[in-house]
């Protein structure tokens, strides 16, 4: 473990692809339409009846006004209502996230990504088998055999605050504070804050979790729950 990590850059307030009517994305939804640029790279089937476009041999939706963009082998999408997508890759303000498999509720603003992710950005690097981000929370979790660089630790689940950095570990964890290393149980929590300082932006950790934003991370995980059970 390699000491005190750097705290990404705060993100705009929302990530995801919206298919041509709402932005659903920290960039992508400042207030309503957006407009969206939608690329197959070979075949591509339309259904009438229902209005569901399948990229068959994937593609990449761009929304112009951000640039956030979404790459897939495969691609399907119903206007206003969901994107599902295969072999992903989504580049944005977010940072980049690659997975097997991406869905997007595009109503409910929250994008679920599996079968094991990896999330990227300046200053963080996480992996784990899936993820859950609800744009309206402003809120992403990674859950299951959780692995991160900066910061610099490991857990069953990592919460992220995307617009404050505040970020939960829910144990059994292990964080790397400087030269010590903390450790906690399954289900434990350990909260840690950014804040300036001579070496840059470090973390304090501390076992007192905020109850408002406890409160915050178990109603995404409720959530997650919720849509996974779906």
């Amino acid at each position: 473990m390699n000491g005190p990590a750097r705290h990404p850059r705060p993100p705009m307030r929302s990530i995801l692809v919206l298919v041509a009517l709402a932005a659903v994305a920290t960039g992508w939804a400042q207030s309503g339409i957006a407009e969206l640029e939608v690329t197959a790279y070979g075949r591509q089937s339309i259904d009438l009846a229902s209005g569901r476009t399948v990229l068959e041999d994937g593609g990449e939706l761009i929304e112009r006004g951000s640039g956030v963009r979404l790459v897939a082998a495969w691609i399907a999408y119903l206007e206003g209502v969901e994107v599902s997508a295969r072999d992903v890759s989504i580049d944005g303000d977010l940072g980049l996230v690659e997975a097997p498999l991406v869905a997007i509720d595009l109503a409910a603003g929250t994008l679920t990504a599996s079968g094991g992710v990896a999330w990227r950005r300046e200053g963080l690097q996480v992996t784990g088998e899936a993820l859950w981000f609800d744009a309206d929370a402003g809120i992403v979790g990674l859950l299951g055999g959780v692995e991160a660089v900066e910061p610099d630790a490991s857990a069953a689940e990592v919460w992220i605050e995307l617009a404050g950095g505040r970020v939960l570990l829910v144990g059994p964890y292990a964080y790397a504070d400087g030269p010590l290393v903390l450790r906690g149980p399954e289900g434990a929590g350990l909260q840690l804050d950014a804040r300036e300082s001579d070496e840059g932006v470090v973390y304090d950790a501390s076992t007192a979790v905020d109850g408002g934003w406890l409160a915050a991370v178990t109603a995404a995980r409720a959530s997650w729950e919720a849509a996974s059970a779906e």
